[in-house]
């Protein structure tokens, strides 16, 4: 099984993802070098009008002496 360089396997993300009902689930993920809100704000702008967040992850990293931030933001969609 593939997985992803955070040890999350492809398959039992699927899973994760086909049981979010009813509609579908969306995510984005992004990183910023300002500040946690910045990353949050990037990574739920291809969120659709109307979508409601249900859950938002951020790791705080130290690369070269400075921080950057990387959020996942994940929201659910009602199809109509």
């Amino acid at each position: 099984m593939a997985t992803t360089p955070y040890g999350i396997g492809i398959l039992a993300l699927g899973l994760v993802m086909a049981g979010a009902a009813p509609g579908w689930a969306g995510s984005g993920t992004a990183e910023s070098i300002i500040s946690r809100q910045d990353a949050i704000a990037q990574a739920s702008a291809a969120m659709p009008a109307g979508d409601q967040i249900t859950n938002t992850r951020c790791i705080d990293m130290i690369r070269d002496m400075s921080s950057r931030y990387r959020c996942t933001v994940q929201w659910d969609t009602n199809a109509p």
